[in-house]
């Protein structure tokens, strides 16, 4: 049986090996750009660190995290502001966190259990 040349399938499958690619770059773009729209536009806080630890996590091998648990102020889509104590991961055990380190956070405006931790803050208190 002798195979015959189909250039209009060729043509198809080589649109595919280009699209399917550009289109996930074309996703990830949308997702990191809204992340960046998120910390430039979303209310900031300042939190505080009342306790740090390191926990080891499972990713493609053993590797130790810092946690902590940050105290800051979120403040609601109404404008009320609301007290929030919660633990984070914040980094690696080289970046050398301690209590009362102040950290720059965009915490989510409905509730205490996510922010978006942006790194120490270059405020002074």
């Amino acid at each position: 049986m002798q195979q015959t040349y189909d250039p209009k399938g060729m043509r198809e499958l080589a649109t595919m090996w280009v699209a399917f690619p550009l289109i996930g770059l074309v996703i990830l773009a949308a997702i990191l750009g809204l992340y960046q729209w998120r910390l430039y536009h979303f209310e900031h806080s300042i939190a505080t660190i009342e306790a740090v630890w390191e926990r080891e996590v499972n990713r493609r091998g053993l590797t130790k995290v810092t946690m902590a648990e940050l105290s800051f102020t979120r403040t609601a889509p109404s404008g009320e502001s609301f007290p929030c104590r919660y633990q984070f991961e914040i980094g690696t055990p080289r970046d050398g966190f301690k209590v009362g380190d102040k950290l720059d956070i965009v915490p989510d405006s409905g509730g205490c259990q996510r922010a978006d931790i942006i790194g120490r803050s270059r405020q002074k208190y």
